[in-house]
């Protein structure tokens, strides 16, 4: 079973963190919000590392 999202569904989960990011008037919030992105980010590079270390 492979519950990992695809690379795709990944870049969707980041523009719409930064979306929110955007959008949000709350610093400490909009901070957040960049940053779970960021880890997203991180972990699509990690996995496309992988991939191509293969």
């Amino acid at each position: 079973m492979n519950n990992l999202r695809t690379a795709p569904e990944v870049r969707r989960e980041m523009a719409a963190l930064i979306a929110d990011a955007v959008a949000e008037p709350d610093d400490d919030r909009r901070r957040a919000l960049l940053v779970l992105a960021d880890h997203w980010a991180d972990m699509l590079r990690r996995r496309s590392e992988a991939t191509t270390s293969h």
